[in-house]
């Protein structure tokens, strides 16, 4: 059975030095659950952009607001990483090229897969986050020539 560790705390949202705040603090959680060096790499950046994106594009940037962020690690081959905002007027939006926003959206979906839900009183954006595919290719265990053919 895999086991699954399940992380949350609350940022300030109007302060977006608590971008980096929360960053530190998953590094902390995804270190002590012993995540593999590129899982983690994936995780920060995602938590690092969806929190962004709440405290720039949501209620939960105006004084007083507040998101969350949800870590889950299900054994050491997946990670979901979600910020819960106060919601705000218009859905995220992944935009590519010169667009203002929208750009880390794209970078997380490139990442993982990348959803969102309203919510009571806001919104959740998540992304879940595969392990990277094993750098080394599997040899062929079949021999072939230069020209295709086998031996």
């Amino acid at each position: 059975m895999i086991s699954v560790k399940h992380f949350e705390t609350a940022f300030a949202g109007d302060d977006l030095r608590t971008v980096a705040e929360a960053r530190r603090w998953a590094r902390n959680v995804l270190t002590g659950a012993r995540v593999p060096d590129e899982l983690l790499c994936d995780a920060l950046t995602c938590v690092s952009e969806l929190a962004t994106n709440a405290a720039r594009h949501t209620a939960s940037g105006q004084p007083g607001g507040k998101y969350r962020v949800v870590l889950e690690v299900l054994g050491q081959a997946r990670a979901h990483v979600e910020v819960v905002d106060q919601g705000g007027e218009h859905a995220p939006d992944i935009q590519l090229g010169g667009a203002e926003s929208g750009r880390g959206l794209w970078i997380c979906a490139t990442l993982g897969v990348l959803q969102h839900a309203a919510t009571k009183g806001g919104r959740r954006v998540w992304v879940d986050l595969p392990h990277p595919a094993p750098s080394a290719v599997t040899p062929d265990p079949v021999a072939h020539s230069a020209d295709g053919s086998e031996r």
